[in-house]
């Protein structure tokens, strides 16, 4: 009996809570006060509220609505832990222009710095460099929701200091829209006559997460541009899942010639290329790049180049190539060695919902590509982050097949959960 009432009593205590959460429910989902942060609406408050938290001042500085033209203005950041984000959460509701004067708008050599929520244009170098210095590492960096528009040079751009003894490590860009336009295309032909522009670029960085961005329009009609995504010059262990690369002469890379990347994870993304603009290539290469795993991508070209995945270069050892959906060639090149496992390169146009807009969904089901591919390990989602398997096995490319086709993904990506809940239901400090 005494066992039976303790039982009852237990029942009725988790009653009691669960009605006391739904209770609660609709007050934590309220907006919430956060924590203390400096609001700028000026170029001049913004570069102060920056030179104040450096000093030991606010961290935490948002940015009211509004286009900032900042015509030679830059912001460094050397302090850890600083965010600039817009104070709406809307990154088109908040500009800053470099207007081709500002070499770059966010200089960041401090550790964890996030950048979130804003639009960035028109640096004359880069919008974002993250860069260690003085002799220590940089880790942490967050960017997260971020537009940036028309790049001098690479939009985001990633460096050791100059010994290279000291990196920047374990940061993360995820749901950003990172693109090159008509306009931004010319500046750049225009000031030198080179094709140095990219989306993501960096040397000698260890553990970074490239996540559920849209990079499009790196090209140049006067010569082959840089990557939509680039870690290479002895950078290890990055992480490339979810994103949409559409237009770019070359897709992702991991090293190039025999500065090169170790380890590290290519997944379900997909990359599209339309017609050829003179000097188009490869949509996912490995060059030097030991140990890499390159799996579940889709690649359709609508230009010639033969190849959608290279693997070059001798020092190209214990490679997995296994799942890939593409229209054109996987090769080995200058003597690289991999195990390739159920890809298949015979994609056709009427096989996917939309490619000529980038959306290399599956339209219906198909033989030898639904339900057939290998299992790999660490292989939970696809690039809609919707899990896998749904079927009988796994489907070959970046999209595990569903009847009801999930919505159009909004640029950038951006994907949100619902975590904060329980972070709100929690004790205040």
């Amino acid at each position: 009996m005494r066992a039976l009432s303790r039982i009852g009593n237990i029942s009725r205590g988790r009653s009691r809570s669960t009605w006391l959460f739904f209770l609660l429910l609709p007050l934590a989902l309220r907006p919430q006060p956060g924590p203390a942060a400096v609001t700028v609406s000026t170029v001049a408050g913004l570069r102060q509220a920056v030179d104040q938290a450096n000093a030991g001042g606010d961290p935490d500085i948002l940015v009211q609505n509004g286009v900032y033209h900042l015509n030679g203005v830059y912001l460094r950041i050397t302090r850890n832990g600083v965010t600039v984000r817009s104070a709406s959460g809307n990154r088109e509701d908040v500009t800053l222009d470099g207007n081709y004067q500002t070499t770059e708008i966010f200089q960041v050599v401090a550790s964890n710095v996030t950048i979130a929520d804003l639009t960035l244009e028109r640096a004359y170098d880069h919008p974002i460099h993250v860069m260690a210095t003085d002799g220590h590492n940089v880790t942490g960096t967050r960017i997260d929701n971020v537009h940036i528009i028309d790049p001098g040079q690479q939009a985001i751009k990633i460096n050791p200091d100059a010994s290279g003894a000291h990196t920047v490590d374990h940061g993360t860009v995820r749901g950003s829209l990172i693109e090159l336009t008509d306009s931004g295309r010319a500046f750049v032909w225009n000031r030198n006559g080179s094709c140095y522009t990219g989306g993501i670029d960096a040397h000698r960085a260890t553990g970074w997460t490239i996540e559920d961005n849209e990079i499009r329009g790196f090209w140049c009609s006067g010569g082959l541009a840089e990557h939509g995504i680039h870690f290479w010059s002895d950078s290890r262990d990055t992480l490339v899942q979810r994103n949409l690369v559409i237009d770019c002469d070359r897709g992702i890379g991991f090293g190039l010639g025999d500065s090169g990347h170790h380890g590290g994870i290519i997944r379900n993304n997909m990359i599209y290329h339309p017609r050829d603009h003179g000097h188009s290539d490869v949509g996912i290469g490995l060059e030097s790049a030991p140990g890499a795993q390159v799996y579940n991508n889709t690649i359709f070209f609508d230009h010639p180049y033969p190849n959608a995945i290279e693997y070059r270069f001798a020092a190209t050892t214990g490679v997995m190539i296994s799942n890939n959906l593409t229209n054109r060639a996987i090769v080995s090149r200058n003597g690289a060695s991999a195990v390739l496992h159920h890809n298949v390169t015979t994609a056709r146009a009427e096989w996917f919902v939309a490619p000529s807009a980038g959306d290399l969904h599956l339209a219906s089901p198909r033989a030898g590509v639904t339900d057939s591919g290998i299992q790999v390990a660490g292989l939970t989602d696809d690039f809609d982050g919707e899990p896998r398997p749904r079927g009988a096995g796994i489907d070959i490319g970046a999209d595990e097949y569903s009847p009801a086709a999930p919505p159009p993904p909004s640029p950038g990506r951006r994907t949100r959960s619902l975590p904060f809940l329980f972070l709100l239901l929690r004790p205040a400090p």
